[in-house]
């Protein structure tokens, strides 16, 4: 018999315990205490960031095996993985709404603490970025600008990070994807058929229409973020990190390029080829 740091008690002390398996008393000390907080939501806010962070840290691993499975030409489980992806995307508007439900005024009650930081400064949320396919080299150099002396005439800190510089040097999924089209001698339009007709690419094309879905839910999370944002600190206040607040996020929102442009172009290609026939 052996009781556990947790308070259980096991009768094997060598067996597998839940919350030594993951690791809880570590996890669930990394929330500030009820003395800690400046207001009660603010426990709210940490746990909710902190597990975006964690959905970060998956995303990142399995898209790191949807980079490989591409390569190596395993299409269903590169198809699988996307829609796990796309699965834990749809989580982090429902996850904004949790956030929707403090009041401006709490929110306030400790924002000015979190300055100057910024979730801007997420580099989990970076890498994803990039290893789906960003290569934005305006956006790359806005990451790379040098640090302020003073915080409040510029930016807080440098968001370019030697993670991101070499996943920048790496292959993308959407890299990845391509050279996937050119071994198999296809171009993104060749990959539909009208239905019923038999599809010789029908497993590129569920691969396709699932990294669409990707890139959805990437933009509705962006919008998302943006609608938050403005619900809890108005359209004008300026963000923590120097940004210009809900204007950058909807900027992003809706200027940040697509992941995959050439699926998004297939269906223009499609439809010139309708007519052209």
């Amino acid at each position: 018999m052996k009781k556990l740091s947790c308070g259980h008690v096991v009768g094997d002390p060598d067996q597998t315990h839940y919350c030594d398996y993951l690791r809880l008393g570590e996890l669930l000390s990394l929330q500030p205490g009820r003395d800690e907080v400046r207001h009660p939501d603010e426990h709210l806010f940490v746990v909710t960031h902190q597990s975006f962070e964690l959905w970060f840290a998956q995303l990142r691993f399995d898209m790191r095996r949807i980079i490989e499975a591409l390569q190596n030409d395993d299409v269903s489980l590169a198809t699988w993985l996307v829609r796990r992806c796309v699965a834990i995307l749809k989580l982090f508007s429902a996850m904004m709404r949790v956030l929707e439900t403090m009041a401006p005024s709490d929110f306030f009650a400790f924002r000015e603490h979190l300055e100057p930081a910024s979730g801007t400064e997420s580099s989990q949320w970076h890498e994803v970025e990039l290893m789906a396919g960003l290569r934005d080299e305006t956006f790359r150099r806005f990451l790379g600008t040098e640090p302020s002396e003073d915080p409040s005439r510029g930016v807080p800190s440098k968001l370019w990070t030697d993670s991101l510089q070499e996943i920048w040097e790496q292959p993308s999924i959407a890299s990845a994807l391509s050279e996937l089209f050119g071994r198999r001698g296809v171009e993104a339009a060749d990959v539909y058929r009208v239905a019923p007709e038999k599809n010789p690419h029908g497993d590129l094309f569920l691969l396709a229409e699932a990294l669409l879905e990707f890139d959805e839910e990437f933009r509705i999370w962006r919008f998302a973020h943006a609608r938050t944002a403005q619900r809890a600190i108005g359209a004008d206040t300026k963000g923590t990190g120097h940004t210009s607040g809900v204007s950058y996020l909807d900027h992003v929102a809706t200027h940040r390029a697509d992941f995959f442009p050439e699926l998004w172009r297939a269906r223009q290609k499609l439809w010139e080829r309708r007519h052209e026939s």
